[in-house]
């Protein structure tokens, strides 16, 4: 097992202060406490963030575990909360996801680091749900290490250990972690791919992880190469910041997708997945020279869209409103 502290340690230098997304679980746990071990030779500050859902009657008792816990290793604590029962959407696992990311990208100044505890199991249930959507080249990467979050970065140095290499530390250091029954609810989608898919996957297939972190690593491999050689193709059919329609129509028509994903990447747009994707390419490839149409996708409740339109054979992106 690669030792965990040596993930952790690149991202640390020149960071005063780094924060740990720590829910009082085993993967957070273990983070938190190697952090905290790696940052003690850096003289960095650990920063403990807990987001209590008030999705579990627990959940109060797990925030005082993890209170208990910082104050016992030293960590600074901090704690907020909001109430899960009150969102509306078709997906409370999504909705929640984005609950917690907007308090972190609050708590992060200009190029601070969130580290948090993804690992390769999530990864696969992070690459299997994707192809299950409909994701294209992008999301099919899986999860990424490093991105930019707020102000700041998300740090995600487990990705290449196992669960099982979480368990077996935490279990090695003595480490009290709680354990959040909703993680077996299977009406979630993860936890359906974990609970259901991916143990009868392992019953057939007992190394999947090793084959799947190398079909990850080469998959994103392509990628880059990919979108290093568009980006360069990219140059040919701009007008200023805008595609020229006429130049795009001389690409074959995936490498067409690939040109437009790339632009809208560039403009940090909210990326269409592949069934969007075609659905965009046909609307503005398809269209007579005279007419004007425009394409929508994301959630204009939340502005949280992009609008597309072509005008005298330009596409470009129209400002959200």
């Amino acid at each position: 097992m690669i030792e965990p502290k040596s993930l952790i340690i690149p991202h640390l230098e020149a960071q005063k202060t780094c924060y740990v997304a720590y829910s009082g679980g085993v993967d957070s746990t273990v983070l938190l406490y190697e952090v905290g071990e790696a940052a003690k030779d850096l003289k960095c500050n650990v920063v403990a963030i807990h987001i209590n859902h008030e999705y579990s009657k627990k959940s109060k008792r797990w925030e005082k575990h993890c209170e208990s816990f910082c104050k016992n290793y030293g960590f600074e604590f901090k704690k907020f909360s909001f109430n899960s029962n009150t969102l509306k959407g078709s997906s409370l696992e999504s909705l929640m996801r984005e609950e917690r990311y907007k308090i972190f990208e609050k708590v992060l100044k200009k190029d601070e680091i969130l580290f948090m505890g993804h690992h390769l199991d999530d990864q696969i249930e992070t690459l299997l749900f994707r192809m299950l959507r409909g994701s294209g080249l992008k999301g099919s990467s899986s999860i990424p290490m490093k991105r930019g979050l707020g102000n700041g970065f998300l740090v995600r140095p487990f990705l290449k250990l196992a669960k099982y290499d979480l368990i077996e530390i935490a279990k090695n250091k003595k480490l009290k972690y709680v354990e959040d029954d909703s993680n077996d609810d299977i009406k979630f989608d993860r936890n359906y791919l974990r609970k259901e898919v991916l143990t009868k996957i392992s019953e057939r297939w007992p190394n999947y992880r090793k084959s799947f972190s190398k079909y990850i690593d080469n998959h994103k491999t392509s990628y880059e190469f990919l979108r290093e050689t568009s980006t360069q193709e990219l140059k040919n059919i701009l007008d200023g910041e805008n595609i020229r329609l006429d130049k795009l129509k001389e690409y074959e028509s995936n490498y067409q997708k690939i040109l437009i994903l790339n632009w809208l990447e560039l403009k940090k747009c909210k990326l269409p997945n592949s069934q969007v994707l075609d659905e965009l390419t046909n609307t503005f490839l398809n269209a007579n020279k005279s007419s004007q149409p425009k394409f929508i996708w994301g959630s204009k409740e939340k502005g949280n869209y992009v609008c597309l339109r072509i005008k005298k054979g330009i596409l470009f992106k129209e400002s959200n409103l």
